[in-house]
């Protein structure tokens, strides 16, 4: 084995009502490709903010190359070689690939206060062929896929001289192809001798990728081994002390009324000419590859964006919606593909978040609020959704990313929200949070509730819709109505037709 270079040792750390990490040790050698897994909640997050230095552990001591450290902030971490890709990259769209690689530690003329750009282009040329990718450094971040801007964030902590990198979920939002291509610039890395941390809900890329997995549960470590020793199956057994029923596909009956028209659908530069019909009680799954058109489309039916051309019905009768605002109040709902940055108020309360539009619901004739009214419904939510809070006055953000979808989802389940748009609902969601979300769509449908769903798995369009809308640039390129036997072959064979 290789020398560890890296070890945590009787981590502890809680927060009012919640005891986040026990007793939680972990090495890492050099080289090591070590993945750490677990559910939402498990503590995975609360463990890499103590080790970047964004909380301070109640007990238990860090250990780099035998001696003992405190790291004190992000900063501190970098400056000592641990760097972190977090899942919301925090790149400057503005500034271009050179500036985003040395943001913060810019390199100067002879000492002065002056940037010397060609150093600095000819310094991030450097790292960037150091990970045997094609990104011209002179781009703006903004103008590049999501696949290329996560090879900027490695580039830049590689600069920053880090050799410790933690990558949490970071094909969250990548296709298959341009996933793998990000496979290829870790295994580049981990051949340099750099150490990596990979946080990751798809388990088959533990498989693929890492060498050793860490499985943690309730804020423990419950387990680690060799990934070549250990099952998938295992591994979710482990996370969730129980057998998650994965399921098969489900034939659904659904109600043959109309409850969305939409036609001719055009918006300049991101989709053209798109027609279609929801039905009561529907999934309507919306397939294509990532800048096909999909998100852009259900935003602008929501109001978020006006269409350039075409026309939307709702019940039958033709429709303007202005603003999110008229669309709500004709009963639509949206649960955005950034949850983080469009779907929760950060600052807010799980109440807060899960009532804020039903506050005319939940009101006396809609001018003086219902606090006990509000309670009672947002508790009953809470149990009927299993959401995992210590508290309805817990803040959003102290929530796994499972447990903060659920609130998006009680949000419009309170509001009573009759269509739905939900966009990547499950992204950074563990495999049993996955299930429960699954479920609560299901139940949403078949008590009327009409959905579109959009996911860049495929595998989760085929088990959760009735027929599928297939889009690529932008265009609509058939629909799928028997989708019993369907398969991803089939479904991208639509798309490049």
């Amino acid at each position: 084995m290789s020398k560890v270079i890296l070890k945590l040792d009787n981590i502890n750390k809680t927060f009012p009502g919640t005891k986040a990490l026990n007793n939680v040790s972990i090495d890492l050698a050099e080289g090591e490709i070590l993945a750490i897994i677990g559910e939402n909640g498990a503590g995975k997050s609360t463990l890499m903010k103590v080790l970047m230095g964004l909380y301070k552990s109640d007990s238990g001591e860090i250990y780099l190359d035998d001696e003992r450290v405190e790291i004190q902030s992000p900063y501190h971490a970098l400056q000592i070689g641990i760097g972190m890709v977090p899942q919301e990259l925090n790149l400057i769209p503005e500034l271009t690939v050179a500036e985003n690689i040395f943001l913060g530690h810019e390199i100067k003329k002879n000492g002065l206060s002056i940037i010397d750009w060609k150093k600095t282009r000819i310094e991030a040329i450097k790292f960037i062929e150091q990970l045997n990718v094609d990104i011209n450094i002179n781009e703006k971040i903004s103008n590049l896929s999501a696949a290329l801007q996560q090879i900027v964030s490695i580039a830049r902590l590689i600069a920053h001289g880090s050799r410790i990198l933690i990558l949490d979920e970071p094909t969250a939002s990548l296709t298959k192809n341009e996933s793998e291509s990000l496979f290829e610039t870790i295994e580049i890395l981990q051949k340099q001798g750099k150490s990596i941390i990979y946080i990751s809900h798809h388990l088959e890329e533990i498989k693929r990728l890492c060498h050793r997995v860490v499985i943690m549960r309730d804020g423990s470590v419950v387990t680690e081994n060799q990934v070549e020793n250990i099952s998938i199956n295992e591994m979710i057994f482990a996370m969730t002390n129980r057998v998650i029923d994965q399921g098969s596909k489900q034939i659904r009956q659904y109600s043959d009324e109309t409850v969305l028209e939409v036609n001719n659908y055009s918006r300049a530069g991101e989709f053209n000419n798109i027609s279609f019909e929801l039905k009561r009680g529907e999934i309507l799954g919306i397939a294509g590859l990532v800048g096909s058109g999909r998100t852009e489309l259900i935003e602008t039916i929501y109001g978020l964006k006006k269409p350039d051309e075409g026309t939307l019905k709702l019940f039958g009768e033709e429709v303007t919606f202005k603003d999110t605002y008229e669309a709500l109040n004709n009963g639509l709902g949206l649960v955005p593909e950034e949850r983080r940055y469009h779907g929760i108020f950060p600052v807010l309360s799980v109440s807060d978040n899960l009532i804020m539009p039903s506050l005319k619901q939940n009101s006396h004739s809609g001018l003086i609020i219902n606090y006990p009214k509000i309670k009672k419904n947002v508790e009953e939510l809470i149990e009927k959704l299993l959401i995992k809070t210590p508290s309805d006055k817990t803040p959003i953000l102290n929530l796994s990313g499972g447990n903060q979808q659920k609130v998006i989802l009680a949000r419009w389940i309170a509001q009573g929200a009759n269509i739905l748009f939900l966009d990547e609902p499950t992204r950074g969601i563990d495999v049993n949070a996955k299930q429960e979300i699954y479920k609560l769509i299901f139940e949403l449908a078949d008590n009327g509730v009409s959905i579109i769903l959009i996911s860049s798995e495929l595998e989760e369009v085929i088990k959760l819709s009735d027929r599928i809308m297939v889009m690529f640039n932008g265009q609509k390129k058939g629909i799928i109505d028997s989708v019993q036997n369907v398969t991803e072959d089939d479904i991208l064979s639509v798309a490049l037709n």
